[in-house]
């Protein structure tokens, strides 16, 4: 294992969530200079974030629900800064369904975070305050800037480590290795170093978060709570404890911060209540269950947001097929808000698992024609598409939003089959082998573009690029095959 390995798992090791340090304007972005840049170019550094994503599909348990992926990417887009240079144009947010309070960024713009940490929040602007720390984390490249002397580490040793670390910290044995590979004595050495950057990042990121429109008093208020935990556990801590104890001193100080900024009204938390109402309503425990929990929350009136509590309840009973329940209660929930989406999305798929596929169609129409760039939206309808049998339409309502979302390996997925079943064999197969590679199955990847060769013809430009693809795979899953770590 090279220097630079080792240095990315003692990184990733010590953490970086919150930093235990004062906050300061944003304006006060310190100057980078050329030494990340003289590592990995933003380009490298894309790929990176990309590699570690295929790899990531494979073990971490990722939620691949439209609803919830379109409201945690929405959080993203307001936390890159608006002036100044910056790396990254859009920020990748995924959700990992994992009970540990916890959040982290890779090289690349991409930010994992647990259902833990949705659920622990009680505001939406607590919870952008964590994914502004980590945003920051990514545009002062801090990764890259710890380890910029190092000068030979490919992306795909790079890109495994970060996989390591994280799987290792998901309780997965496979990472177990790379972790003790880290000395003592060099976690030592970067200590400090690490703690300048979490102080770098605590203080860009309440910039963010107030830049996004949030009161940054959101971040010292989860803080304090945070620390409030430490008495309620002895030595089975929360892994954000754990890693980043919150002190009296760091919560005094970013009070004594979050003051110097104006305090402002936060967004509405209506989709965050309604988020973590879904998180809950599909936790993968007993479907009869779920729907108890929620009917005794809404009884004693213990929730934040009723609504939200009857959006989880209506998701419980289609969960646990009792679909006359569910229909009722979405319908009541429709009369008082006939164009929420979600509502909407859920009508439409209560009726499809009752078996009402004409109607769900009809409604699931009527919601795209006023929204037609919805995200979970499109994915919901061309699903239902797709099982009634309707491939032309899907595949027609899916070629923009693969287009717009060529990362999200569950669209590839819908695509390809909607593609085939309409007899576009050779987009079907580009499709399939795109969805391959996202899940990191090179060489299933590999044999579907061969397969498309196939129904090419004699067009030149398709061939060409369709052994372009099949050796750009190639020469990568070579690269990991061949590196050291």
């Amino acid at each position: 294992m090279t220097l630079l390995a080792r240095k990315v798992v003692t990184l990733l090791t010590i953490g970086c969530l919150l930093g235990q340090d004062v906050y300061a304007d944003i304006a006060n972005l310190p100057d980078l200079g050329d030494e990340s840049g003289s590592l990995i170019s933003p380009s490298q550094e894309r790929k990176l974030g990309e590699d570690f994503m295929r790899t990531a599909r494979r073990h971490l348990d990722i939620i691949d629900d439209p609803e919830l992926n379109a409201y945690i990417q929405s959080l993203g887009q307001g936390l890159l800064p608006k002036k100044g240079p910056t790396a990254y144009q859009e920020l990748r947010l995924f959700i990992i369904r994992d009970s540990n309070i916890n959040a982290f960024a890779v090289p690349g713009g991409y930010i994992g975070v647990h259902t833990g940490l949705i659920l622990a929040t009680e505001k939406e602007a607590e919870l952008v305050s964590v994914l502004a720390h980590e945003t920051a984390h990514l545009t002062q490249r801090h990764l890259l800037r710890m380890n910029a002397e190092a000068q030979r580490t490919s992306i795909p040793a790079m890109a495994a480590l970060l996989a390591a670390i994280l799987l290792a910290g998901s309780g997965h044995q496979g990472g177990e290795a790379a972790i003790a590979m880290t000395t003592a004595t060099l976690a030592q050495k970067q200590l400090n170093f690490t703690r300048e950057f979490e102080q770098e990042a605590d203080r860009i990121g309440m910039g963010l978060l107030t830049q996004a429109g949030y009161d940054a008093r959101a971040m010292p208020a989860f803080f304090e709570r945070m620390q409030s935990q430490t008495r309620l556990y002895e030595s089975n801590l929360p892994e954000f404890l754990r890693t980043h104890p919150i002190t009296t001193r760091r919560i005094a100080e970013s009070r004594d911060q979050s003051v110097r900024y104006p305090a402002v009204k936060n967004p509405d938390d209506t989709d965050f209540y309604h988020a973590q109402a879904k998180i809950r309503a599909l936790s993968g425990g007993s479907a009869a269950d779920t729907v108890r929990n929620f009917k005794n929350s809404l009884d004693s009136g213990r929730y934040q947001n009723k609504n939200a509590e009857r959006y989880g309840y209506a998701l419980a009973l289609l969960e646990n097929k009792q679909y006359s329940e569910a229909r009722s209660t979405i319908q009541d929930l429709l009369a008082q808000h006939a164009d929420y989406h979600l509502y909407q999305i859920t009508q439409a798929e209560i009726e499809m698992a009752a078996g009402n596929s004409a109607l769900a169609l009809k409604l699931y129409s009527a919601a795209i024609k006023k929204n037609p760039k919805d995200y979970a939206l499109t994915q919901r309808y061309a699903a239902a598409l797709l099982k009634t049998e309707h491939s032309s339409e899907a595949r027609n309502l899916l070629k923009t939003v693969v287009r717009q979302w060529p990362q999200d390996p569950a669209l590839q997925k819908m695509f390809a089959i909607a593609a085939g079943n309409s007899g576009s064999l050779l987009e079907a197969h580009q499709a399939m082998a795109e969805y391959y590679y996202l899940s990191g199955n090179s060489d299933a990847a590999i044999a579907q573009l061969q397969i498309a060769r196939r129904h090419a013809g004699e067009n030149f430009y398709f061939l060409s690029s369709l052994d372009a693809r099949i050796k750009e795979i190639r020469e990568e899953a070579a690269l990991y095959k061949n590196n050291d770590y």
